[in-house]
């Protein structure tokens, strides 16, 4: 009997692992240069993040578990970018009632909800730097300009991704190529083109400066459908403490800038301090 077969039998005999999954040695996501890199799918949920180093018949083996409860949650709210590719490469040597191929289905599909929670996400991370970007070319800072040039870039490439309906791959410039090659020529642009580093820096401001005025409205529908299930306006740390609002990691404050710019929510007073003070609310216009 091989030591994968020993191993697996042993695995099999446990009642709470659920399915196991290998990982191809050669792939560059493998965590460990050495040893045979297995996935343990097990029911139980305080399981996840283990990772035991063992030798076993001399070879060594690398065993993480991962809970069936967090790929549960993972299928319906997104899991670890990086979790979820290893998992999409990993070959299945065994798998109780087909859950695994299954689960794999199901993660790797891109449902609406989630689709516009990430677009949104990634579209704060475009504001985020973007402004950065701005700031630090005006201060003269070029290289931190464009480090900041780099990020927004980035984040637009994964925006673009989601909208396509796929998730975003270790390879995302590759990736994005296919998709769509105007946005990999602006990244092209930034990095290879003959031009002096500022002037490239400054055709990248004014491309994205055009793409975010024309794409705020599509990619803000996650803030909008929470802000429609209430009817009256909406305070700032409200937003910024809603449960749908710290889980998706989304820089609120950017995003409600930019859609009072663009007429999609309107400021209103809320209440009147005793000092004099008003404490202001966003409701959506139209």
């Amino acid at each position: 009997m091989t030591l994968r077969q020993t191993y697996l039998e042993n695995l099999q005999q446990r009642l709470d692992v659920q399915a196991v999954l290998v990982l191809n040695d050669s792939d560059m996501l493998v965590p460990f240069r050495e040893g045979i890199f297995y996935f343990v799918v097990v029911n139980e949920p305080q399981a996840d993040g283990k990772i035991r180093r063992m030798l076993f018949q001399e070879q060594v083996i690398i065993e993480q578990q991962i809970s069936t409860w967090q790929l549960e949650k993972g299928a319906i709210c997104g899991l670890d970018e990086r979790l979820a590719e290893m998992l999409r490469r990993a070959e299945i040597v065994w798998d109780n009632e087909h859950y695994m191929k299954q689960m794999k289905l199901r993660l790797a599909s891109l449902s609406s909800s989630l689709q516009k929670k990430h677009i949104c996400k990634e579209y704060s991370q475009i504001l985020r730097f973007f402004h950065e970007t701005k700031e630090f070319l005006q201060q003269g800072m070029m290289l931190d300009a464009h480090h900041s040039a780099i990020q927004t870039i980035h984040y637009l490439a994964r925006l673009i991704v989601y909208e396509a309906g796929d998730h975003p791959q270790p390879a995302l410039w590759t990736q994005v190529k296919q998709i769509d090659p105007s946005i990999y020529k602006l990244y092209e642009e930034l990095s290879f083109n003959a031009e002096a580093l500022e002037k490239r820096i400054e055709l990248l401001v004014l491309a994205i400066e055009f793409w975010i005025a024309s794409r705020t409205k599509e990619s803000v529908r996650y803030l909008v459908e929470l802000m429609e299930t209430k009817s009256g306006p909406w305070r700032l740390e409200e937003l910024m403490n809603h449960p749908m609002i710290q889980e998706a990691e989304i820089e609120i404050p950017l995003v409600i800038d930019k859609m009072l710019q663009r007429l999609l929510i309107q400021e209103i007073v809320c209440k009147d301090g005793e000092k004099g003070d008003r404490e202001t609310g966003f409701i959506l216009m139209g």
